[in-house]
Order: C-alpha cells, then structure tokens, then sequence
C-alpha cells in the first residue's frame, strides 16, 4: 500500500478533513447500499476496515467479521491476479451486534500494487468470500493502539502478542520497531527501574535493577529511546532485601543486531506471565563505560540466579576485555609480547611478536576489536626467537628447564581488513580451559604499506629459514591488497618567465624524495635550445619543492625558462609526481622524465616531439636508457615465455648490457609497453588512466603496471634507439638482502595482476 509523502496517518488523504471520531469500539459499518435490486434480490452488504500504514508496502488493518485466523487467502482490489495470503489475529467480540462475531487484526502486503493505493480486499473463509472497504481514514499505529484495547478486552495480551509476531517476520526497519512499540505500550505495565547501563565494545548493553515480574532467563525485549530496537536479553535475578519482598533485582545483557546507544535507552519492555511490562529507566541511572561495565557485572555474579545457560553468558561478560594487560600477571607459565603492530591504508594489521606456552596451555588466541574475531594461531607463521628462551629459562613461573631445541616462539601475521575505520581498541584474547579469558592489548600504529613491509623485513634476519614463509603468506598479500589513494596537486607556484603561446609541448620532471642535485639538472636541460622556449613542470613531494623553490627561480630567471612548481599531495613514488605533473601541464602534449635521468645528448626532446608528432595521438614513444659506461638499460620489452631474471609475468627486456653501438643500426620499433621513465604522449591519456588501488614498493613494478593500463587503453608503444638518455640503476648484486625480498615481493604481485593480460597479449601477437 503506497501512501504519499505528504499523506499522514491520521489524515483522509488528499482534499479531505480529519477524522474527528474518538478511537473505541468499532462496530461492523454497512458501507455498499441495502436496496433490494431489480428481481427483489438485496446487494451484499460491505464492511469498512481501518488502515494503519506501517511502512511503503505493510498496512495493518483492524475491522471486525466472522471467525479468521492464521493465513487467509485475499484478493487485493478485487483483482483476481493479485490472490495473496495474510497473517490474521482474531477475538470474540463481547458486543457483538450484527453477524459480525469476531474483531481481527491483518497485516497485508501491498507490494503486488505497484504504488495503486489499497482500497478493498476480499477474505475467502469458511468456504465464502467476505468482502471488506477500506476506510480512506488512515491511522497511526498508537491511535490504533487505543482502539484496540477497547476492542480485546481482556484478550489484549494475546493479541498484542500476534501482532508483534507479525511484524517481527521480514526484515525490520525503525518504522516497523516503532510501530511494534506502539502496540506494546498500549497495554504495558509500569514494572521496576533500571539503573545501572553498562556499555560494551561490542555494542551489547549490560543493565542492572529491580523489577517484580521480570523472569529469568533469554527472552525478545523491546528497547524505547532514540532509536527503537528489538534485543535477545539474557537476565538473571538477585535477592534485594531493600525491596521487602515486593521485587527483586535482575542483571541482564541485551544483544541486538545494530549496535544499542546507551545513553538513549528510555525504557525496556519485556513479557510477563500477564503481558507486557516495563522498566523506565532511572533518573540518576548510573553510565559505565567499557572499561568499568565488566567490574559492575563481576560484582553482582556471584549472587544471580539462573539457568546454566544465563549465568555462563553472565560471567563471559564478567570478564570481558577493560583495556589491562593481564597476560603478564598470569600465574600460569604464559607470557607474549608485541614487537610492532602496524595498521596499513586499508585497514589491514601487520602484527609481531613472541609468544611463550611451553606446557600448551592456551586452547585459542583471538585477535579482536568490537564484533571482530580472528584466531591467530592458524594465521600466524613462526619465527625462531633463541633471545625469548634465554630470557625466561628456568625464571618464575617458567620454573621448568624450557626445551633447548624449540626457539620458534616468535611470530608475525598481517590480517586484511582487519581495523577498517582505527576507532575501536584492538587486544588479543586469550581461551584458557577452566580460567578466565586473559587479555593482551594492541596500539596499531599507523603506516604506509611500504612503511610496514620495510619494517618487517629489516626487523628479521633476511636469511632466516621462515623469511620466505613470511613473505609469502604475509607481506605479499599485504602488498596486494594496499589501495593507495590518487595524488593531487597540493600547490602550483609559477617561477620565471611566461610559456610561448606557441609551445605545444611540455617537459614533466618527476622527483622523488632521493632525487638529488635538482639544480645541475636543470641547468644542463637549459643548455638545450629547444627546452628553453619549451613549458617546464617540476613536480614532486611538498618538502622537496620548497627546498628547491628558490634555486629553481634564479635557474629560470637566469636562462628564462618558464618553471611551474607543483608540490604533490598524497605522494608515494616519482610516478605520482609524473602523472600529477603533467595533469598540471597547459599543453597537450607532454614529455614525461624521471630526475633520476640525465640527458645524453642536446636535441633529444626535439626528436621525441618530432616522432611523436608524425603519429597519431594514441602513440607513446620512449627513447632508449643507457647505462654511465655505455651499456643497455632499456630497449623496449619483447613478450616471451623465458624465465630468465630479467622476465616480469612474459616480457623480457631488449638487448640489457650489451654496447650501445648495437643500438646503430635498429630503427625505431613498436614494444608492448612503454618506459614511462621517459616518453612522450598526450595529456588526455594519462588524465584518463586511474591511479587508486596499485600497491608496490619500488618503482619498477609500478612503472609496468601503469603502462599496461595505457596500453590495455589502446595506446599504442614505440621505442626509439636514436634516442638515448643516460639513467643508472642500483645493480641486482649491489641490494642488500632485504631489498631482493622487496623486488621479489613486487615481481609475485605484478605477475599476479598481470600474468593472465600479458598472455593474451602474447596469443594475439603469436596469431
């Protein structure tokens, strides 16, 4: 049943007046004329039923008839390809004037309608049809309430009852809640006050007070405040000798599926032997927070009554997390510590640390925070720890000799998506049979992916047996996983002179927080005429552009060249500072350089522009990277199935470490993927390429992954061997051990995003 927006309950729709009839007993209306019709043959007579809307698609309807209960088949309208059934509540009526012997109470669902309001609907029961109008009057659900009550009688608990069943089934909304509040008020009870509301991190809500006819045990309770819910609550009772006899005390815990705002609650209604009562909350209630509520709970524990069931859920609140380390008091011979737990972009957590349970005596490790759980013994991989055994050998309570062949009491995880939003305390639980849970608390520290991987691999020697295990299971996942944000530009400062309204191309230098001797190199690009008139970009991270501000301004003053700063926001590599650079370029053609490259020669932007000119503007073209003693760096890839070292998910590299004279007689060639270390395109494709959510930790990788994307874009790659600019790179033998697990790292994540593209690629190359 669809009511309009500006249609209220209470209202007779649109151009109408308001009811002004009192809410009470409602006698069967006669609504379709009793005139007999031509052969002496009366019309049917047709009853009136009262609508009370509950949401877009479930009205409740009140009316009175013959005996109906449970589901009854209806026709909606009257149209016969609209049969449906709805759930029915129905009394005896104790004035029951007319035929009509029964009230009753249906929930319809209106959704077969498609927004026609409801007017009319048919009932078959009993082997005939009764027919019934709906009232254009339309009524809130605490109006329908009252009317009700003067209805039912004393059969007002059972039939409230119903109702909240009814509209207990589907998925429930505050309307819904709200609507359920209603019915349950009208005839509640007052019965007792709450007050003590202790919150939980988990959301759930532990109360204490009295009551008279509260009863013991897991019930469905309604919950009145600020936002009505329904919640499972789990009571127990206690003796309160202050209320002589006439209550007693209970402490309960209220679970619901949203998490409950204590500081909203009201009142609480729950069902009695009798029907509904409630328990307002008190004026002077006293609020816990998560860390005292377990304390309040703790104290009142050993005086509930209860079944088994509620007083175990009773005592596991009892001891829940309060923000202490209680590992380290521990009797028992348990102990662990935490070396760094690191929270990366994404929420995921990267955790280190050692663990001691020589005697096994924990059953479970649980990494926690609100409702989350992770069991982290199966998630953690093992690291040796000889310096744990040395310090606790023989020392309380490790009081027995430890095993000197067993160190491997350390450990590292990384959980993914673990602690998305940073808000709620993160701990580690500990599950110990016939003890109470002990608790270890955990301070995330916030990182960059790159930050945590670097961390983690330095913290361990890079040739220890479990490095590889760790890399596997943990860091490349971490990596994989890491979502960075877009760069932007967070400032633009223009030094020197203005552009040439002719330049139709702009030179992009991209610097990363290790470029150095900005300034030489700039002034060795300035000895190229065809630079000089050219727009230049400098860009990179905020420190280093202030750093360089000033000499950069008396470089462009000097040589005239036309300088624009751009200091790059959420910067990670060079890439970002190409890619937000040239975004801030006037032209759209650009030439894309690393600071970390030198030109070899003068001319090189010219020829590059020249070639890219001669193209279409879905071209890119690199030139060649030669290494300080003439030798090879980069010529393009081929795609190849070799396994050689110099193979990333099927393309190889061209002619690495031979003499750059082999370059002298290869013309210019398309390659699969261009070097975006230096090339030429147009503006337009990199504003079109999207930059969220590829992790790596070097710039290799990184560089691959986004031409791909331009290349599975459909630019076209082009390299030029006439072409060369002088870029040195650390040599594979020259990285430190932690730095190979690091490009081995990036090498597993870029072939796991790109193996399969490359492939194809490869089959339609080969066809």
């Amino acid at each position: 049943m669809m009511y309009r927006v500006d249609e209220e309950p209470g209202s007779k729709g649109k151009g109408g007046q308001p009811p002004t009839a009192k809410a009470g007993p409602l006698p069967p209306t006669k609504t379709a004329s009793s005139q007999p019709r031509r052969g002496g043959e009366a019309q049917p007579v047709v009853e009136t039923v009262i609508a009370c809307p509950i949401n877009e698609t479930l009205v409740l309807l009140l009316g009175a008839g013959p005996l109906m209960s449970g589901a009854q088949p209806v026709l909606l309208n009257g149209d016969p390809t609209l049969p449906g059934k709805v759930p029915i509540v129905s009394w005896p009526l104790v004035d029951n004037k007319g035929h009509a012997t029964h009230g009753f109470v249906a929930l319809v669902f209106t959704g077969p309608l498609k927004g026609e309001r409801l007017n009319s609907l048919t009932f078959r029961a009993q082997g005939r049809a009764v027919s019934y109008r709906v009232s254009p009057d339309l009524m809130r659900p605490a109006a329908l309430a009252g009317a009700l009550g003067d209805l039912a009688g004393p059969g007002m608990p059972a039939v409230v009852d119903a109702i909240v069943g009814m509209l207990s089934q589907g998925p429930m909304s505050r309307r819904k809640l709200a609507a359920m509040t209603s019915f349950v008020e009208a005839g509640a009870q007052a019965d007792g006050f709450i007050e003590i509301i202790g919150a939980f991190e988990d959301g759930d809500v532990y109360l204490q007070g009295w009551s008279q006819e509260m009863t013991p045990g897991i019930s469905r309770v309604l919950i009145a405040g600020a936002t009505p819910q329904i919640a499972e609550c789990t009571a127990a009772a206690f003796d309160r000798q202050d209320l002589n006899n006439k209550g007693k005390g209970f402490a309960a815990i209220l679970v619901a599926p949203e998490a409950i705002d204590p500081f909203g609650m009201q009142r609480l209604y729950f069902r009695c032997r009798d029907g509904w009562r409630y328990a307002d909350v008190y004026e002077l209630r006293l609020l816990a927070s998560p860390r005292e509520t377990p304390g309040y709970a703790r104290a009142i524990l050993p005086k509930v009554r209860g079944s088994a069931e509620v007083v175990v859920r009773l005592r596991q609140a009892a001891y829940r997390y309060e923000g202490l380390d209680t590992v380290s008091s521990l009797a028992l011979p348990v102990r662990m510590a935490i070396d760094h737990a690191l929270r990366t972009e994404q929420g995921g957590l990267l955790i280190s640390g050692w663990f001691l349970d020589p005697d096994n005596r924990v059953q479970e490790i649980k990494l926690r925070r609100r409702q989350t759980s992770v069991d982290l013994k199966p998630a953690w991989s093992r690291i040796d720890r000889p310096d744990v055994s040395r310090a606790f050998d023989g020392k309380a309570p490790f009081l027995s000799q430890l095993d000197p062949d067993r160190h491997s009491h350390g450990f590292v995880a990384f959980i993914p998506d673990f602690d998305p939003d940073g808000n709620a305390p993160v701990y580690i639980e500990f599950v110990i049979p016939n003890s109470p849970p002990a608790y270890m608390p955990v301070v995330p520290k916030r990182v960059t992916y790159r930050d945590a991987v670097a961390r983690q691999l330095k913290s361990i020697s890079a040739r220890a047996v479990s490095m590889s295990e760790i890399v596997e299971r943990h860091l490349i996942p971490l990596v994989t996983t890491a979502a960075t944000k877009s760069a932007g530009i967070e400032t633009i400062e223009h030094v020197g002179v203005a552009a040439s309204a002719a330049a139709d191309t702009t030179l992009v230098i991209g610097l990363d927080e290790q470029t150095t001797d900005v300034a030489s190199l700039v002034a060795l690009l300035a000895l190229d005429a065809q630079i000089r008139i050219a727009p230049i970009v400098l860009a990179g991270p905020e420190r280093t552009i202030v750093e360089l501000r000033g000499e950069v301004r008396r470089l462009a003053q000097f040589y005239g060249l036309s300088v624009d700063l751009v200091a790059v926001s959420g910067f990670t590599d060079v890439f970002d500072a190409l890619i937000v650079g040239a975004g801030a370029a006037k032209s759209d053609r650009v030439v894309l350089f690393s600071g970390a490259l030198v030109p070899s020669e003068r001319g090189w932007f010219g020829r590059l522009r020249a070639d890219h000119i001669e193209r279409d503007a879905s071209a890119i073209v690199s030139p060649a990277l030669i290494y300080e003693d003439e030798s090879i760096r980069w010529a393009g890839y081929r795609l190849s199935a070799d396994e050689s070292g110099l193979q990333l998910g099927g393309l190889a590299e061209n002619y690495v470490g031979y003499p750059a004279a082999t370059l002298d007689t290869i013309v210019s060639a398309s390659t699969p993927v261009a070097n975006l270390e230096c090339c030429i395109l147009s503006k337009s494709a990199i504003a079109a390429m999207e930059q969220d959510g590829y992790g790596y930790l070097g710039n290799r990788e990184k560089g691959l992954d986004l031409a791909l994307r331009l290349s599975k874009a459909g630019l076209k790659a082009f390299w030029l061997p006439g072409v060369r600019v002088l870029g040195a790179e650390a040599p594979a033998d020259g990285m430190n051990a932690w730095e190979v697990h690091a490009r081995n790292i990036d090498r597993a994540v870029f072939n796991a995003r790109w193996a399969e593209t490359i492939t194809t690629m490869a089959q339609a190359e080969a066809a």
